[in-house]
């Protein structure tokens, strides 16, 4: 897996000194947007995905016509519509018997 490096403008002049002795280019991390993900998400992909199928049928009805009952916390991208998956799962409802129950 390759590095991804940035451009860095200028520093201020008191970082001119360290600067000048190290030439090297700078790689930044992306450990702690990495880490703040994770953590806000406890869930990852594969249970999210697991949850949702052990719930495809109303446990009262069996039909299957279940929905995800999903928190307003999603991410959002850069055009401003949720990204999904990234909202908190808390229940399912069902359309047909309209019982609901917690994920």
């Amino acid at each position: 897996m390759g590095h991804l490096k940035l451009f860095r403008p200028e520093l201020p002049a008191a970082d001119d000194i360290s600067r000048e002795q190290n030439d090297e280019p700078i790689v930044l991390s992306f450990e702690t947007r990495c880490r703040l993900f994770k953590n806000r998400f406890s869930r990852d992909v594969v249970t999210r995905a697991h949850t949702i199928f052990q719930n495809q049928c109303c446990p009262s009805c069996r039909r299957p016509v279940v929905e995800p009952i999903e928190l307003a916390d999603a991410l959002f991208n850069r055009n401003n519509l949720p990204i999904p998956g990234t909202a908190t799962l808390v229940g399912f409802h069902c359309r047909a018997c309209q019982q609901e129950w917690p994920a």
